[in-house]
């Protein structure tokens, strides 16, 4: 995790431009499941590819769906009881549906970027675009006027 970054879309030690989470796999911190963007209103999910145990220092690869937003995840998931914001782990009972709509969502992303974080809500130690990354979203554009390398 020292690598130096030449590459222009490799920004580092941004703030989180995540909200709200809804983790249909949890051990010691969101391991799977959907992520909700401040920018965007599609759905973006997420999955834990890298922890150090040590420094609680994660990594995470994140895509986002063109054509399913985060509002349509909560309403597939929650039809009983809505969740309470930010971080929901899927109960038992749930987890299974979420799984299933994870799958058939997870064939119809766009990868965002791998981002190095202690926390999803925190600092993002680096966020490294994809190479397909949507541009919307204001991260280069935050970076390059904050003067950051």
């Amino acid at each position: 995790m020292g690598q130096q970054s030449g590459n222009p879309s490799s920004i580092r030690h941004l703030k989180s431009p995540f909200s709200k989470v809804i983790a249909t796999r949890y051990y010691d911190g969101p391991m799977e499941g959907f992520v909700a963007h401040n920018d965007w209103p599609h759905a973006c999910l997420f999955q834990l590819v890298d922890w150090d145990r040590e420094t609680d220092i994660r990594v995470y690869e994140v895509t986002r769906v063109e054509d399913f937003s985060f509002d349509e995840v909560v309403e597939a998931l929650f039809r009983d009881r809505r969740p309470t914001w930010p971080v929901w782990v899927l109960p038992s009972g749930a987890r299974e549906r979420g799984q299933r709509l994870l799958a058939e969502l997870t064939e119809r992303t766009r990868p965002v970027a791998t981002l190095t974080t202690r926390d999803l809500f925190g600092d993002i130690l680096v966020w490294d675009a994809a190479d397909d990354a949507p541009l919307s979203s204001g991260l280069i554009l935050a970076a390059q006027s904050s003067g950051e390398d």
